[in-house]
Formats: structure tokens, sequence, C-alpha cells
């Protein structure tokens, strides 16, 4: 008699197997980087018209990275630049969120032209500062042509020999000559290059040979190298040597020509220009801090001292920010439009409209009065202040 029972346990016991496998599985899975922008882009109160403004990106690429269309978007470090632009503006840290990019972009379209282009550069370098040399493959050896392979081949040989033997006789008898005065030709020799300046007309015929000895190290440096760029404050536009570089700061490795003594400049709307003069003969990161306008540019800005009757805004949390001189949102003058940064500080005289993508991170003062945080963490909130 068969116990039915036993066996739909063993069914039962298999198929709790099976769904707890399934949940596994599906606690493994992790959003996609476009699932993960849209997702803040969404919590900030943001649609891609507002983004696209705040990065300055176009909205297409903005739209591209969402979908993960990988193809519709420009050179990978372009792109690098648009998805650390992205994170800061709804609030992301941009180290994960670019190691995550970097691996679907390889799965989706391989290694890049750029990388595997700087990856080559590299190789090659290193191989000329060791000194080594790595043959040429068979395949790309030039083959003798049949007809030297058999009866002539040892009358070529002959050849060679007795020419060779003719051109070491000659400088023999004319090279080491005794002549006085030297001529046009060794006078530039110089101590230098490890020749006696004395005695030009006593160098070995190999003597010539030392100068390029030192074109490996020439060879050596790259091309072009990659530089990283940030400012104080964000979205300066970017010359080098009077030459726009696409997008605008933080800019994460542009690659440009590996000079020496190069003009960075930064330009940003309301503060004064800076630049600095920099060896981009290797990689490099370079920082820059711009001072605002005078004291009417400042107050723009935020960074004046409240006084009586006024609304003080000050930032705790890094969160999104905009302010307006009226009642309601997009009306009257933008006062500020930004992703603040913890300790930044604003005060405006009402009416003033306040509207933020994490309230938590936002605390307000009105005449001297606390009125705490805006809102909870995370919390989309506007708030009018009438005159």
């Amino acid at each position: 008699m068969t116990d039915h029972p036993a066996h739909d346990d063993v069914i039962t016991e298999d198929a709790a197997a099976r769904a707890a496998a399934d949940e596994r599985r599906e606690g493994r899975e992790q959003p996609n980087l476009g699932r993960l922008l849209r997702d803040a882009r969404e919590r900030s109160g943001l649609g891609l018209s507002d983004l696209a403004e705040v990065t300055h990106v176009r909205r297409v690429y903005l739209s591209a990275l969402e979908e993960g269309r990988y193809r519709d978007l420009p050179e990978d470090v372009y792109t690098r630049n648009f998805v650390r632009l992205y994170a800061n503006a709804v609030g992301l840290d941009s180290a994960p969120l670019l190691d995550q990019y970097v691996r679907e972009r390889q799965s989706a379209l391989g290694r890049t032209t750029l990388e595997t282009r700087l990856d080559r550069d590299r190789q090659a370098a290193t191989s000329l500062r060791s000194g080594q040399t790595r043959p040429a493959p068979a395949h790309l050896r030039p083959a003798l042509p049949t007809w030297l392979i058999g009866p002539w081949l040892p009358t070529l040989a002959l050849v060679v020999v007795v020419v060779g033997l003719a051109v070491w006789g000659y400088n023999g008898l004319f090279g080491g000559s005794g002549a006085a005065t030297p001529t046009a030709a060794e006078t530039p020799a110089s101590p230098a290059d490890g020749a006696a300046a004395t005695t030009p007309t006593g160098q070995s015929p190999g003597a010539s040979l030392a100068a390029p000895t030192e074109t490996p190290a020439d060879a050596a440096v790259p091309s072009q190298v990659l530089v990283s760029i940030v400012t104080t404050p964000p979205g300066a536009a970017i010359t080098i040597d009077g030459f726009p570089v696409p997008g605008v700061t933080p800019l994460l490795d542009v690659p440009v020509t590996a000079r020496e003594g190069r003009v960075v400049r930064a330009e940003l709307d309301g503060f004064e220009p800076t630049e600095v003069r920099a060896d981009l003969r290797q990689d490099a990161d370079l920082s820059l801090t711009l001072s605002a306008v005078g004291a009417a540019d400042a107050g723009a800005a935020g960074a004046v001292a409240g006084s009586d009757g006024d609304l003080t805004i000050t930032i705790t949390d890094t969160t999104w920010l905009e302010v307006y001189r009226s009642t309601a949102r997009n009306e009257g003058e933008r006062l500020v439009y930004t992703t603040a940064q913890p300790g930044a500080s604003y005060s405006f005289a009402p009416p003033v409209f306040v509207y933020t993508g994490n309230a938590a991170g936002v605390r307000l003062n009105l005449s001297g009065q606390d009125l705490g945080p805006m809102g909870s963490p995370g919390a989309v909130l506007g708030r009018a202040f009438p005159e």
C-alpha cells in the first residue's frame, strides 16, 4: 500500500525549495543604472527638461541614460561626465553609479575605442621604458623573393661583404687623417652628447650614434592625457588654451593633447573668470575656485546675512533647491536653482517660494524665529512666504 502523505510531503518540500531559490534569484537582481537615475529624479520632483537645464546636458542624452540606450550616447569620456552631473543633480553618490555604468556599457558595447587605444599606448610606453622590443608576428615579416633563394644567394652575400670592406677601408684611410681644422659637420658636437669638445676629429665612427639613444625616453611621452576638472561652484565652462571643452564642470577624464604650460580657464555667469597654467604631460586632476562678482551678485547667490523680516534658508543635507521671488513655483524672479550642499545659507526678503527635493535637509528661520526643517527626509515640498 502506497504511503501517499509521505509522497505529498516530498512534493511540498521540492516546491518550497524551488520557491526559495526563485526568491533568492530575484533578490540578487539589482536595478539597472537607468532605473536608479529615473527613480531619484522622480523623487526629486524633476522632469527631464528641468534636469537638462540644471546639468547643461541635452535631454536626448538624459533619456538615453535612463533607458539604457548606450549606442545613442556619445564617446565614453563624455557619457561618464553626464552620469556624474545627473547623480549630483538628484543627490546621489556618483562613484558607485560610474562603476555600474562602466559594467553596463561594456556588457552592451564592449570596450570603447578610447579604452583600447589608451591600453595600447600604455603597453607601448612600458616596452620602450624597459628597453624591450617585441618581434613582429610571423605573418607580418617580409619574405625573401623566391629568386634570391638558390644560386644567387652566395653571390649576393659576397657583394655585401666586398661593399662593407670598401666602406670600412675608406673610413680608416680618410676618417682618421690629422686635419687641423674641424669640418662644419663636426662642430655641432657638444659635451652633452658625450663627445670630447677639444678633439672633434678624433671621434670614432660610432660616436655619432650617441644622440639617438635619447629618443626612447621622448617616445614614451603619451600623445594624449586625461584631465579631470572641478570648480567651486560647479557648472563652469572650461577652455584649454582658448579651445572650449564640451560640457560644464565637474568634468571627468577629458582627453587633451599632452603639452607643458597649458592655460586652463573657467568661466561662470556671476563669477570672476579664473585660470591656471598647468603641465599636462601626464594625467592630472585640477581644482579651481571662482569668486562672486560684487556684493549684489553675492546676495543673489544667497550668501548674505538676513535682516529683520527676512527668510533664512540653511542647508543641512544635500538637496535640490529652488527659490522664487513670488508665492508659486516657476513664477517671478528665480533666485536659487541648484543642488545645495550642507553648510550653504541663503537669505531673502518675502515674498519667497521655496521648493525642495529633500525637505529634511532645509531648515527655515523667519524674522529670527526658527521654523525647523521643512519636512521629512526625501519629501518633495514647496512652501510660500507672502510679503
